[in-house]
């Protein structure tokens, strides 16, 4: 399969928004939403049995105004159509590539803390309180301790690897975000090795012209960028290339991409042809490992089967 890719992490560290708090008992979870065991081998029981083990709810049949909320906390109405009884299988392959795909690497109990308790699954939604064709959401709302997950339908029984991989990406940089913002410990050593200007402000840009890869593998904008330490430039909602140095957050999702998400041959060049990248690389791994609890390894592995990092490579990184 190819490569989970958790690039576009612009959406990395987006805030929680307020809602209601739920607390759920986990003892009476499973009546209290109405979850069953089901058939031996059918969606429902890998529905039961993910609560049981991880104490999170996929939901696809549930009141219409389970996840709308109106008090003193805020305000959340959405339109949305229910998951259609004949796409029900599709259910399968979203918890599959979350519990063994999206979490794979992550310490269980971050995940839990971080993660929410519920997962409502929709065809349809809208981020408006009736259909607008111009507030369609292509793959999630979240809000409080909920996340809505829509296109649950059709649409995903035609997904190609391709377009899973974009999916998993999506909610990969928002798990990373939660866990980031939970944590009370910031990359210091790794931003500290951002681009200085003269004056030991940070760059916020590097004017072209660009010198040329003389290898000819990466664009112009690519290798520039990387030979300062960047994975990538700063996209906008029109180019994906800019003159623009990301900012702190988007830099750190970036990097937590390029090395859970980057085949081994590919990381061995990049750290062989730019320094700086693998300067920085050494500088965050740690944190990573120890604030964040994640296994770069496993990660990687998980992302890139068919060309994997060994046991430790990420620890043995020397600049």
């Amino acid at each position: 399969m190819k490569k989970i890719t958790i690039y576009l992490i612009m959406i990395l560290f987006l805030g929680i928004s307020c809602s209601e708090e739920v607390k759920v008992n986990p003892e009476l979870a499973g009546p209290l939403y109405g979850l069953t065991k089901g058939e031996p081998g059918s969606v429902d029981e890998l529905i039961y049995n993910t609560w049981e083990e991880w104490g999170m709810y996929y939901l696809y049949k549930f009141e219409p105004y389970a996840f709308q909320v109106t008090n003193w906390s805020g305000y959340f109405n959405k339109w949305y159509t229910p998951v259609k009884e004949e796409n029900t299988e599709v259910i399968r392959k979203i918890i599959n590539h979350i519990q063994d795909g999206i979490f794979v690497g992550l310490d269980k109990s971050l995940v839990q803390g971080s993660w929410f308790v519920r997962t409502f699954l929709c065809d349809s939604l809208c981020n408006d309180y009736d259909y607008n064709p111009d507030k369609v959401v292509d793959i999630y709302l979240d809000n409080g301790d909920c996340i809505i997950l829509a296109g649950i339908g059709d649409r995903m029984n035609n997904f190609t690897d391709e377009d899973w991989d974009k999916w998993k990406a999506e909610l990969s940089s928002l798990l990373i975000s939660r866990l980031y913002l939970g944590a009370t410990e910031q990359p210091d050593d790794f931003f500290n090795l951002r681009m200085k200007k003269a004056n030991g402000k940070e760059e916020i840009m590097i004017l072209a012209p660009w010198p040329e890869d003389p290898a000819g593998k990466y664009s112009p904008n690519v290798y520039i960028f990387r030979s300062n330490g960047y994975v990538r430039s700063q996209p906008t909602g029109f180019q994906v290339e800019t003159i623009k140095v990301p900012g702190q957050q988007m830099d750190l999702a970036d990097y937590i991409s390029f090395l859970t998400a980057t085949t081994k041959t590919e990381l061995d060049y990049n750290f062989e042809v730019f320094p700086r990248m693998l300067e920085r690389a050494v500088a965050l791994i740690p944190y990573l490992q120890r604030v964040l609890s994640m296994d770069l390894e496993a990660m990687q592995n998980a992302n890139c089967p068919n060309d994997p990092v060994g046991a430790d490579y990420f620890k043995n990184l020397k600049k």
